[in-house]
């Protein structure tokens, strides 16, 4: 068996793995856009309530409204908190997902290649034995 075909499982393989692992970054890739847009959202949300706050309280509030407010945008602060270590955990995640595609890719490259260079020698063995037997075909009906 040729080198060619020996080693052509193993890049197909490789690719294989290479596209495995790019989806994979993909879906986390996803997973942090969302966490980013959950955290923007809760940063309106507390902008606007820290906004209804400084509206009323300037208006004027009873006291227990205005702890209902401050409990809220506490809460509210809180959940923010929890979303930045979302999105800082997802962005760990993206980080390695990103270097394991590396990796896969360039052993995927490397394999393609190794695999390109086997064929085009191949190719070249195969090219050079044709003409071979052509002139070897010539020199005998040249010298019959």
């Amino acid at each position: 068996m040729v080198k060619s075909k020996r080693i052509e499982p193993i890049a197909d393989l490789a690719r294989n793995s290479e596209r495995e692992a790019a989806k994979a970054l993909g879906q986390v890739l996803q997973q942090l856009d969302q966490q980013q847009a959950q955290l923007q959202l809760l940063f309106g949300y507390q902008a606007e309530y820290q906004r209804r706050l400084n509206d009323s309280a300037s208006q004027g509030m009873n006291a227990q409204a205005l702890n209902e407010y401050r409990e809220f945008i506490a809460k509210l602060s809180l959940a923010i908190e929890q979303q930045e270590q979302a999105v800082e955990q997802a962005r760990r995640e993206l980080d390695e997902k990103k270097r394991y595609w590396f990796a896969k890719r360039g052993r995927s490259k490397a394999l393609d290649a190794v695999l390109d260079r086997y064929i085009k020698h191949e190719r070249q063995a195969l090219e050079k034995k044709e003409q071979r037997e052509h002139d070897d075909r010539n020199n005998r009906s040249n010298s019959e």
